[in-house]
C-alpha cells in the first residue's frame, strides 16, 4: 500500500492543508517557532553560563579521586629521566657519518 501525501490529507482533516495556499501564514509560523527556539536556547545558555560561574556542577557532581603518592612520585621521576636526557642532548657532540672521512670511523661522542 503506497501512502502519498494527498491520500493521507484526504483521510484525515486535520492533515489537509486546505483550499488556497497562504505563504504569509506559513512564514510567519516558521518565524514563530524559529524565534521560541532561539529564545529558549538563548534562556538554557544564560542559566548554565550563571551556574558555572557561580562554581556548581553541570553534571552530576562527584568526589575527586584519592591522590595516589607512587603515581605522584613515578610521574615526577619519568620528569627527571627525560629533562636527563634533554640535557645530554644538549651537551653532547654528534658527528654526521654521512659527512665523516673514512666510512668505518668511530663516532666520537663527548659526555
Amino acid at each position: 500500500m503506497k501512502l502519498t501525501l494527498p491520500k493521507l490529507s484526504k483521510n484525515s482533516p486535520s492533515l489537509k492543508y486546505g483550499e488556497r495556499l497562504n505563504p504569509s501564514r506559513d512564514w510567519l509560523i516558521l518565524v514563530m517557532v524559529f524565534v521560541l527556539l532561539l529564545l529558549g536556547s538563548l534562556g538554557w545558555n544564560i542559566w548554565l553560563f550563571d551556574r558555572v560561574t557561580n562554581g556548581d556542577a553541570i553534571g552530576n557532581a562527584t568526589a575527586p579521586a584519592p591522590l595516589n603518592p607512587a603515581s605522584i612520585d613515578s610521574v615526577n621521576a619519568l620528569f627527571e629521566a627525560r629533562a636527563v636526557k634533554e640535557t645530554d642532548y644538549k651537551n653532547s657532540r654528534f658527528v654526521d657519518p654521512s659527512t665523516s672521512a673514512a666510512p668505518g670511523a668511530s663516532v666520537e661522542v663527548p659526555l
